[in-house]
This record gives C-alpha cells, structure tokens and sequence, in this order.
C-alpha cells in the first residue's frame, strides 16, 4: 500500500516539465505535491500517538461450526487524523489472519465488526496482533504492536463413540446398601423413570414389578450413594477431537445408568443425570487442548482410569469394568 515510489516518479515528472515546458506550472506541481507529502508525513506522525485499539472480550458458549462476531473498538485519545487502518487477527493455527480495513477520520470512536467460523470444541483463541497504519498518500507506514486475545468456548460435537466398550461401573459398594436417590428426568420421585435393561446394568436397579407388567426388564434411573463412577481421562496432550470423543463415552454411559467421571489437567466433573451432563460439556467447552499432536504428556492418568484420550484421538483402554 506504500506509495513512495509513485511519490518520487510524480516530484520527477514535475521537475521535467517545469525545466521544457513551462516554469511556472511546474514549480506550482513541485510545491503542491511536495506540500502534500509533508502535510501527510506529518499529520501521520502526530496522529499515531493518540489512537487506541481494544478487542472486546467474548462470552458464552456456542456449538461447533458456527460463526462467531466479535468486536474491535478504536478511540482517538487526542487529536487524530488515520484515513487507513489495517487490523490484523488471528484466529486459529489453520487458518489465515484475517485482515480488516477501516479509518478513523470523523467521529471520536469507531466499532468495527468480524466474525470467524469455529473449528474445533474447546476454547478458540482470538488475537489482535497488530494495527497498521497508513498516512494519506501512502508514504508513511507504522505498527502499533497489541498482542490483545479473547477466547470463546466451544461445546463438544455430539458424535458416536466408536472406541472400546465400556460397561458403565454401577454397582454399589460391598460395604454399603443401595438408597434410591432423586430420578435423573426432570426432578421426578425415586424410581419413576425407567429404560429397559441393557448388559452391563445392575441386578439391584431392576424393577420386577414395572417388568412383569411390560415382559420385559426395566431398570430404574436412580441414582445409588454408594455407586462408583467410570473414570474417563483426557490428557495434557490431548487434541480437540478427544473432547468431542470423551464426551460421546460419557453421554453413553449415563443414558445408560452409570456415573462418569472426567480428569483433564488436574480438573475434574461428574455426571450421572442428563442435567449434569450438560453441565458437563459445558465445563468442556471452557478447556484449553493441545495443538500439537506430538506434543509428550505430562501427568500420568489416576490409577482408577478406565480410558485415556491422548493425542490426535488416540484411545488408551486401561481397564474394563
């Protein structure tokens, strides 16, 4: 966007036609656009120290694959003439920065609005790296280094867990008796919500009598004190994708009866209902993941794990309850 060399070949033309062809007009040229550049050169000098950039930060959650409008104010904080700003964002390591173009001539403040389509569950990552400004004629450039960020939250896609099976772990504590507890559908009384019977569910949760009436085996979708839950961890170096991967194992498991647990980063959160479920992939959303899929791992998994996300997706089987 620099236009010097235009500059110096316009000053040239102009000394050439007033040396051959008419004196007068030319020296008219030489003072005009010799004036012109210094007018520019120097209002660019003085305006730059008097214009800020903010990125608005973001909130919420939103689903993966949609777009998401963020915000970039600019405030002139003295007298500031910039007929073009160029802004630089990053927003993500796949993608290209975007480039925004706007000025800041009227007006005491100017909001200039983008958005970027989300790639991935977790948190994405906005940067305001730079602003690059430009004087009137193109002679004179400058950067204003920022290094602003803002993250949105991204919930977990909902796809299908296609790693080994797990039977949800619940059966009860030998030491302890099983207490019928609050259903898991919309707050109901102790044992009103049922599903039929699938391997793995507790004899102790069976419904004989609601089964006798459908012939068919019923389990009651209470939950149990002394139950233990299936512990799921994502690791350090885990990708995007075992987010969305830990998450389908977990829906599964609860739909089923059982209560999940997942560890990520020394954090951890449970569900047994599909309320904190969604609790749950919420808090997933708000995790940072790895972005390099060679990145080692730091932290063991604890003890009890069941499976491991790592990686690219990697799925690790520790044990099989």
């Amino acid at each position: 966007m620099l236009h010097i060399g235009g500059t110096f070949t316009a000053l040239i033309i102009a000394v050439i036609f007033m040396l051959f062809l008419n004196g007068d007009i030319g020296w008219a040229l030489i003072y005009i656009l010799g004036g012109t550049a210094v007018i520019s050169a120097a209002l660019f000098l003085f305006s730059r120290r008097h214009i800020s950039v903010q990125l608005t930060e973001l909130s919420g959650t939103v689903e993966c694959g949609r777009k998401v409008y963020f915000t970039i104010s600019l405030r002139k904080t003295g007298f500031c003439v910039m007929p073009f700003i160029e802004l630089c964002v990053n927003v993500g390591a796949d993608s290209l920065p975007l480039r925004i173009r706007t000025s800041l001539i009227f007006g005491k403040e100017k909001h200039v609005t983008a958005s970027f389509r989300t790639t991935h569950s977790g948190l994405n990552r906005i940067e305001l790296t730079e602003a690059v400004l430009y004087d009137f004629i193109g002679m004179a450039r400058g950067r204003l280094k920022l290094g602003q960020s803002t993250q949105k939250a991204v919930l977990p896609r909902i796809i299908e867990y296609d790693g080994p099976e797990i039977l949800p772990n619940m059966l009860p504590s030998e030491e302890e008796e099983v207490e019928e507890g609050v259903t898991v559908m919309n707050g109901g009384m102790p044992g009103y919500e049922h599903r039929e019977y699938v391997p793995g569910d507790s004899p102790r949760r069976v419904n004989y009598k609601l089964s006798a009436k459908k012939s068919k085996l019923m389990v009651r979708l209470d939950e149990s004190q002394g139950s233990k839950s299936t512990n799921l961890c994502i690791a350090d170096n885990a990708m995007p994708i075992c987010c969305d991967k830990a998450f389908a194992l977990a829906s599964r498991l609860v739909m089923r009866g059982g209560t999940v647990k997942i560890f990520h980063k020394g954090d951890e959160r449970s569900a047994s209902t599909p309320e904190t479920l969604d609790r749950m992939r919420e808090w997933l959303a708000f995790r940072e993941y790895a972005d390099n899929p060679n990145q080692a791992m730091v932290a063991p998994p604890p003890s009890d794990t069941s499976v491991v996300f790592a990686s690219g997706g990697i799925i690790t089987q520790l044990s099989v309850i």
